[in-house]
């Protein structure tokens, strides 16, 4: 009976015990990280009434008879399942996904925790909250590094702490160059007119278009306003009268048509017989010549001009005698003789057999070697336009031409500033032809630009840095080699007070693909340096265009240039303004020159039994002999958790099962409670048999 008794009251005691443990576990039920306990019971000691015997002689065993003493408690382990995370948005807030412990020390032992609502101290120490113990990692060097076999340490943030400025030792060129793109050459133009004297043999014989020709002496000016098909020319010789048509493609003598001079002296002496008409070749004059009697000549045209023109010839004619009008002239062509060319009023230009034109300019600021060109009686304009683009070194299609209006020279430079045509100075030899010099030499009224040289330039820029943060922008350009296909000179500049030390300048050269076929720099450097004349150090930065073969860097294609200078890894000094952790536990920090550099790394740690562990309040464990030791590592190496920036873990306590715990430890308690009020009543009853 007292058995019963004392059986009883153990269950009495640890199921109370059983229902400490579940309170402490509702209790804690929002505490951050916290890990439910459970209580696990074991039967006492049973006392043996009789022992068990074995089976023999025809009859069977027995078993042993035992009295149980009640119970006791086997153990109150915790469940260290994961809790629920929940973001705070809080930096330095820490929640650990996987069985891994941040690693704590209060100064002297080390502690363990999965309790990450951390905070900074005074000193810039990452620390919990509660007790101030310090989280431990390890701290990288200036240069960001971790090192690798370090002991732990307090993790320090230190904000205000300086990043040293790093010298820009590498500029990365990226973007395209617009193969399209041709670079223009200069155009030179002749002011003034040039004519030359209209003869039979003319434009291949078929003679000078009368509309556009210069008319010297009555007239003094061009024939313009020839209207097709609508002006005439009426011819008599007092006697016969003819009128002919202006057209613009004559059929031959007898059609009453004309385009040309050539073409008005064939009908006039198709039709008339009693004069002869002819161009004289040496003044360029229409001279008309009585026959064996005398006429009267009269020579009109609707149009005015050359009305006036032919005015001239006109009148009492004596038999065999001969009367010209103006003196025409034709803008000059290449196949005019230079002894034949006129200026603007169709007066001679003064070239004669025996004379020497000089020829001198300067091609992209540099004078070129003297030419010269010696005039014969066949010396055409076009040996002229040889000798032009001969002593300038012209290569391109035009080169020297002439202009078909105007009869003006016309010079087309070869492309690219390296190529601008200055001070072009054609001219007779000793001043002998004044009208020739007038128009040729280089006085500044002589020749009009109608384009500049230019170049296809495409221009890039960054600011770099030197030893001691200070800043200097660099500045790329790119100019198209007007010489040579898919070639591309570079220079590299940089302004006052740096002076350049050399490979500021080179080529960059690409295939028929668009690829970046070379890069170098010209005079055998293999960087650009420059000083910055500010206490720094020298500047010896590369310039980085890409893979050879590639397009990853610069490129060539037939697109708008948009190469940029995509990076360079330079940087001020800054100070450190902010910092993050990421899922690794790696601590970065954020300068105020905005870069980036690693801190810190937070540490973490395994056991092998982590039920093992002890707890020491705040959330803090400590090794036990059962727990095993610690596994001190990293996310990603030796520890396999992850960690959740701004979130914490919340409780793992299940209050359904806390509560249906709480049901069960009651009832047993109410049962064990009936157990010793039973065996209180039958002790009673046993006092009571004394009666």
């Amino acid at each position: 009976m007292m058995r019963a008794l004392f059986a009883g009251v153990s269950g009495l005691r640890n199921h109370q015990t059983r229902l400490d443990v579940i309170g402490n576990n509702i209790a804690n039920v929002n505490t951050i990280a916290f890990k439910a306990s459970r209580v696990t019971f074991e039967e006492a000691f049973a006392q043996f009434v009789r022992g068990a015997s074995r089976p023999g002689n025809g009859q069977g065993g027995s078993n042993p008879i035992q009295i149980g003493l009640g119970m006791n408690i086997a153990s109150v382990d915790q469940d260290f399942t994961q809790g629920n995370l929940e973001s705070t948005g809080v930096i330095t807030d820490l929640a650990i996904q996987g069985d891994g412990f941040f690693v704590m020390s209060d100064g002297n032992s080390r502690f363990y925790t999965r309790a990450g609502n951390f905070t900074l101290d005074a000193t810039g120490r990452l620390v919990a909250p509660t007790n101030g113990f310090a989280v431990q990692g390890v701290l990288a060097d200036s240069t960001g590094t971790l090192p690798t076999g370090a002991a732990l340490t307090d993790l320090v943030l230190p904000l205000g702490q300086v990043s040293p400025a790093v010298a820009t030792s590498e500029i990365t060129l990226t973007g395209n160059l617009d193969v399209r793109k041709d670079p223009l050459g200069t155009i030179l133009q002749t002011a003034n007119s040039v004519y030359a004297v209209e003869q039979a043999t003319s434009n291949g014989g078929a003679g000078s278009d009368i509309n556009g020709l210069y008319a010297n002496g009555t007239a003094n000016q061009q024939i313009l306003g020839m209207t097709p098909s609508g002006t005439t020319v009426t011819v008599s010789d007092g006697t016969t009268t003819r009128t002919y048509t202006y057209v613009l493609q004559d059929t031959g003598p007898g059609d009453l048509a004309f385009n040309s001079l050539n073409d008005l002296v064939a009908e006039i002496n198709n039709d008339f017989t009693t004069m002869t008409a002819a161009l004289n070749n040496t003044t360029g004059a229409m001279e008309i010549t009585a026959g064996a009697a005398p006429i009267t000549v009269n020579l009109t045209s609707s149009n005015a001009t050359l009305g006036s023109a032919l005015f001239s010839a006109n009148g009492a004619l004596a038999a065999s005698a001969t009367a010209a009008t103006d003196e025409f002239s034709h803008a000059a062509t290449s196949a005019d003789l230079l002894t034949d060319l006129r200026d603007g009023t169709g007066a001679s230009l003064g070239v004669t057999a025996g004379s020497t034109i000089l020829l001198d300019g300067d091609v992209g600021s540099v004078s070129v070697s003297q030419g010269s060109l010696a005039v014969g009686a066949g010396t055409t304009y076009q040996n002229l336009l040889n000798s032009v683009n001969n002593t300038l070194g012209l290569s391109n299609a035009v080169g020297a031409t002439v202009d078909t209006s105007t009869g003006g020279l016309i010079i087309n430079g070869d492309g690219g500033t390296v190529n601008a045509l200055t001070g072009i100075n054609i001219r007779v030899q000793g001043g002998g032809s004044p009208g020739f010099d007038g128009i040729f030499d280089s006085r500044p009224t002589n020749y009009l630009e109608t384009q500049m040289a230019t170049d296809v330039v495409h221009q890039l820029a960054t600011t770099v840095f030197d030893s001691l943060g200070n800043q200097h922008v660099v500045t790329v350009t790119f100019t198209k080699d007007p010489t040579s296909v898919n070639r591309w000179s570079w220079q590299a500049t940089v302004p006052s007070p740096s002076t350049i030390v050399g490979g500021d300048t080179g080529v960059a050269t690409f295939d028929a693909s668009g690829r970046l076929q070379t890069f170098t720099y010209n005079g055998g450097a293999s960087s650009f340096q420059f000083d910055p004349n500010a206490g720094a150090a020298l500047m010896d930065i590369q310039l980085n265009a890409g893979t050879l073969g590639d397009i990853d860097g610069l490129s060539q294609f037939g697109a708008p240039s948009n190469a940029v200078v995509s990076s360079q890894n330079g940087h001020a000094m800054g100070i450190l303004q902010d910092y993050t952790i990421d899922e690794q536990g790696v601590v970065t920090g954020i300068f105020s020159n905005g870069e980036s550099q690693t801190l810190a790394r937070i540490a973490l740690a395994d056991f092998a039994n982590p039920t093992g562990m002890v707890r020491r309040g705040d959330g803090m464990y400590d090794v036990s002999a059962n727990s095993g030791d610690p596994i001190i590592g990293f996310v990603g190496t030796t520890n396999q958790s992850i960690l959740t920036p701004g979130a914490i873990e919340g409780s793992n306590v299940d209050l359904s099962r806390e509560f249906t715990s709480m049901i069960i430890a009651q009832r047993g308690f109410q049962a064990n409670a009936r157990v010793i009020t039973t065996a209180d009543e039958m002790l009673t009853e046993l006092v009571n048999l004394k009666r």
